[in-house]
């Protein structure tokens, strides 16, 4: 094989590879935020959950990575709770909502601070709509 199609087949697995590592981050944050738990992820989860202490699918690194992918190109944000945890977030305004509503009806003390930043979160991206 010539080095040029080992590069390009090199090139080709690794975006193959990003793309898979990136499509189940934003899976992972959707799955472990709303319903019983807060409308936005713990990032130490979500990564626990794709790296699993060295016998998950996925690299610290290549989370790392997606993770900034992820905001960069507004499919996430990242945001710090009142306990100083990093917390993950779709970064849809409707999702946010439902998640919200979904945690409130399930849950008998709702994790206001979390809530107090998704709500806010939503009215930033109310505001990027009406500009």
């Amino acid at each position: 094989m010539s080095l040029q199609k080992e590069h390009d087949q090199t090139e080709a697995q690794w975006r193959k590879r990003s793309k898979e590592v990136y499509e189940a981050l934003i899976r992972a944050v959707d799955h472990n935020s709303g319903h019983c738990q807060p409308p936005l992820a713990k990032k130490s989860s979500v990564i626990g959950t794709l790296h699993g202490a060295g016998y998950g699918r996925y690299g610290l690194e290549e989370l790392r990575k997606a993770i900034r992918a992820a905001c960069r190109n507004g499919d996430l944000f990242e945001v710090e709770d009142d306990e100083g945890r990093t917390r993950l977030g779709i970064n849809d305004r409707w999702k946010l909502r439902e998640k919200i509503e979904t945690n409130l009806s399930r849950v008998d003390e709702p994790r206001a601070d979390v809530i107090g930043l998704a709500n806010q979160r939503i009215q930033q991206l109310r505001g990027d709509d009406d500009e």
